[in-house]
């Protein structure tokens, strides 16, 4: 009975949007590799248990140019570990979600590109888990607002997830950018939220 409140409450939490925080990486020309590093600090709250606090996040991301048109992309996102306590159900031990996105994108023009893909999300408490696995579409702009700083914008929706990003990056080399922006993140059908800043820095090869 209790594991399977755990499923349940585990259910409710599971972050299937959140692998999306990063610069698109619509920079990556044919055999063109990029990968990337932001870390994320996300409020996040949950129907079933309410405020979580701020989530500390690891993001590390990946892009590779096919053409000049289509680009693979990969982004795996993992979370710290925390216990929770809810008052009807009790502590919930090293709970922490991972989420890992592999999607094809198409790029329309120098600024706007397209993507679609699977996202599959596992969320952990102590020795249970639960996992999603869905597709999704979206959509990616990129453009120059001056010298060596760019902005981008991305939103991306999947049967339960609305999930959009903003920020900018700067240029310190010919294939290094930092970049910083904010995230917000909704599950309408699991009542889930999580919004924040991310800092990273991303490397062309």
């Amino acid at each position: 009975m209790k594991k399977l409140i755990l499923t349940t409450v585990l259910a409710s939490l599971t972050l299937a949007g959140t692998a999306f925080a990063s610069v698109p990486g619509m920079d990556a020309a044919a055999g063109q590799g990029q990968i990337g590093y932001s870390y994320n600090n996300l409020k996040t709250s949950v129907g079933a248990l309410g405020d979580l606090g701020t989530l500390k996040n690891n993001n590390f991301q990946a892009a590779y140019g096919l053409n000049d048109k289509f680009a693979v992309t990969g982004d795996y996102l993992n979370s710290e570990s925390k216990t929770y306590y809810s008052p009807g159900y009790g502590y919930y031990n090293d709970l922490s979600h991972n989420a890992t996105e592999i999607g094809l994108q198409y790029k329309l023009n120098k600024n706007v590109a397209v993507s679609v893909g699977n996202v599959k999300s596992e969320l952990k408490a102590s020795n249970d888990a639960i996992s999603t696995s869905e597709m999704f579409a979206g959509v990616a702009y990129k453009g120059s607002v001056a010298n060596n700083v760019d902005s981008y914008a991305s939103y991306i929706r999947s049967e339960n997830v609305q999930d959009w990003k903003a920020g900018l990056t700067y240029g310190v080399g010919s294939n290094i950018t930092l970049d910083a922006g904010y995230r917000s993140f909704e599950n309408n059908d699991l009542g889930i939220k999580a919004k924040g800043m991310g800092f990273g820095a991303n490397y062309k090869f």
